[in-house]
């Protein structure tokens, strides 16, 4: 793809959070995709060498902004909103090169073409196969200029999607727990009811749960006008549920604390740290270090 939407508030409000080096190997990251229009690499030392982040605080932020928007598979690391966009490409160039090839069989009254004619002697029945279409190049050229750009200000237009499913119940446990946070983080609903799912499905929390540690939350996250709470999806995708649900008072160390940086930030905050950007470490493994020495420290109750 040589254009792709870019939604100015939608990204701003899902990454205002971010270092300034984290926002900008996000814009990488969503460039290289769209580009490449394929999900990325699973080994990441190879998607460090393809957006520069040649040095170790690079590969740290890096590996923070992965985890956040992107989810590992087994072809590699796989964004939502990129693929839905890449598919959704693709589709208008099908729709166009049917067109195309429609249109030109009118125009011909279904006679074959001349002989010099690129065309194939018989038109591709609707909705048909793939292969090189020899007429597609007047059809691909607005696909990629001026029908990417209608297809821009639809999306900016058209309502969410429901979850899968279309279950109004998703959608109901997602405005309820979006209520929690501040109206400007209360984004995307649509895609917060197919990650609750999910999240319910892996056996992670229960719907019960997430607004339960939202509810929890909601001072926290509402302090100074919510500037510097996160969006709904990336409080769900940082685990941020961990802060209250998976971490009650006088409870045990989870496991899997360590796993994203919601969980090492909370770990942190119950051995007296202060939020990571906050607590002059540069890196965020240092700062999950000095979790992890203050939890072996016997004085510090875990």
């Amino acid at each position: 793809m040589n254009h792709y939407p870019h939604h100015i508030g939608d990204f701003n409000s899902a990454t205002r959070h971010l270092t300034f080096v984290e926002r900008a190997l996000y814009r990488e990251l969503l460039d290289l995709y769209y580009d490449t229009e394929r999900p990325m690499n699973a080994d990441v030392s190879k998607i460090a060498r393809r957006v520069l982040a040649n040095t170790e605080e690079l590969r740290e932020a890096l590996v923070v902004v992965l985890e956040e928007f992107f989810v590992l598979a087994d072809d590699g690391w796989h964004n939502d909103r990129c693929d839905r966009e890449i598919a959704s490409f693709h589709s208008k160039q099908e729709q166009q090169s049917r067109a195309g090839r429609a249109s030109a069989a009118k125009r011909t009254g279904g006679r074959p073409p001349d002989a010099g004619d690129a065309q194939p002697s018989n038109p591709a029945p609707e909705g048909g196969g793939g292969g090189v279409d020899g007429g597609s190049t007047p059809v691909e050229r607005p696909s990629n200029d001026r029908t990417t750009n209608q297809n821009q200000n639809q999306n900016h237009i058209s309502p969410p999607n429901p979850p899968a499913g279309g279950a109004v119940g998703g959608l109901a446990v997602a405005t309820a727990l979006s209520s929690h946070f501040p109206g400007h983080r209360r984004t995307r609903i649509a895609e917060v009811a197919d990650l609750i799912a999910a999240i319910a499905a892996e056996g992670l929390a229960t719907a019960e749960q997430l607004l339960q540690a939202a509810e929890q939350q909601a001072a926290e996250l509402g302090k100074d006008g919510g500037k510097h709470a996160p969006n709904v999806l990336t409080w769900l995708r940082r685990k941020g549920w961990l802060d209250s649900a998976a971490l009650p008072a006088g409870g045990g160390v989870p496991s899997d604390w360590s796993d994203s940086r919601s969980g090492i930030e909370a770990m942190g905050k119950r051995v007296g740290l202060p939020e990571w950007e906050q607590s002059g470490y540069r890196l965020l493994s240092e700062y999950e270090a000095e979790v992890r020495r203050r939890l072996a420290t016997p004085q510090v109750p875990a």
